[in-house]
């Protein structure tokens, strides 16, 4: 098969119109340029090159090759400088993967933040959950991992970026300015299905205060926050989200903020990365969202 470096010594016979002046140019010796040609002559069972008193020139054949192996000498060219620029960091891809509530809610603004100020480093982001997304950086398959619960591993840097509180949103129609674990006992609490850390984090909340969610009347939501805040909106019962979640709302009267007299836990946003052979690129979105969650 023709490999690169004869279809290289073709070219530069053809360009040169002579086997000395190519054996110069490419630093070698005029047996082994002839040698390739030779090589090339067999492979394809055809004559490429015509020698007379002018130089050398292609047949029809040679021709033929000649075109094509420009081309694949040039798109050999692109490709070797678009790795260069892959390993520098210039053009990139970040793969990063989120859990549901940071990456319906964090996520947004840091992608949107980022690309203004890299627009050269394309982002893929994945919304998740905690398993695949920490099985993702440990076998190469994600660059960044957004998560809602912290965890430790030899190979992952883990580090906490942004916290939000907790609030307990009920109807506006609901007068009481606080509320206790008892007195939501056996009452519709909406929690999305898909947010597990979020859940996971609060179970823990109410552990330490003696109640579990399985206390309350959870109905688990699938795919929209904003369905149930329109639940919560028409006295059907209540929820916890985070702040951020609900500021809008709870601006213009559509729902309610009552305190928990036990209190609420935060809501925190770990970002988690590969220790060994840390890609410029990932540095680069790591510090990004470093510097973004303390806006």
């Amino acid at each position: 098969m023709a490999d690169l470096s004869s279809l290289r010594i073709f070219v530069t016979v053809v360009d040169k119109g002579s086997f000395t002046e190519a054996a110069r140019e490419l630093h070698l010796t005029q047996p082994a340029v002839t040698y390739k040609i030779k090589t090339l002559e067999e492979e394809f069972a055809l004559v490429l090159l015509s020698r007379g008193k002018a130089g050398v020139s292609p047949t029809p054949a040679g021709e033929i090759l000649y075109k094509y192996a420009k081309r694949i000498i040039g798109l050999y060219a692109d490709l070797s400088a678009e790795m260069e620029e892959y390993a520098r960091g210039v053009k990139d891809l970040i793969s990063v993967g989120a859990c549901p509530m940071i990456g319906e809610f964090f996520l947004p603004g840091i992608l949107e933040a980022f690309r203004e100020n890299f627009p050269k480093v394309e982002v893929e982001a994945k919304i998740s959950y905690f398993p695949p997304i920490f099985e993702g950086l440990l076998n190469g398959n994600l660059d960044v991992g957004l998560l809602e619960i912290k965890a430790s591993h030899k190979e992952i840097l883990i580090e906490e970026v942004w916290q939000e509180s907790f609030l307990l949103i009920v109807s506006p129609n609901c007068h009481l300015q606080e509320l206790s674990l008892q007195d939501l006992k056996g009452k519709r609490v909406f929690l999305r299905e898909e947010a597990v850390g979020m859940k996971a984090i609060l179970e823990d909340h109410f552990r330490e205060k003696g109640m579990r969610l399985k206390d309350f009347d959870v109905v688990a939501v699938s795919g929209s926050t904003e369905a149930i805040k329109e639940m919560v909106k028409g006295g059907m019962g209540v929820t916890f989200l985070p702040r951020g979640v609900v500021t809008g709302e709870l601006e213009r009267g559509e729902l309610r903020e009552a305190k928990l007299a036990e209190g609420l836990p935060f809501l925190k946003c770990y970002v988690a990365y590969r220790k060994r052979n840390i890609p410029p690129k990932v540095a680069k979105f790591v510090k990004f969202v470093r510097t973004f969650s303390k806006r």
